[in-house]
């Protein structure tokens, strides 16, 4: 049996990647929460969500 490359990974390995980003939340003196990422992503992350079409600034 043969393997093909594939162009986009499977929904596994986007979670696997993605499995220890960590967002932080924020509460402001208003009341309103604000969420951001814990730390920046890695090139493998941020490459992952270009292929998707998203960049870092998607809503947390």
């Amino acid at each position: 049996m043969g393997y093909r490359k594939l162009t986009r990974p499977p929904d596994q390995a986007i979670f696997q990647l993605f499995r220890y980003v960590k967002v932080v939340l924020l509460e402001l003196p208003d009341g309103h929460i604000q969420r951001a990422l814990g730390k920046a992503l890695t090139p493998d992350q941020r490459r992952t969500l270009q292929g998707l079409g998203m960049d870092e600034s998607i809503d947390v």
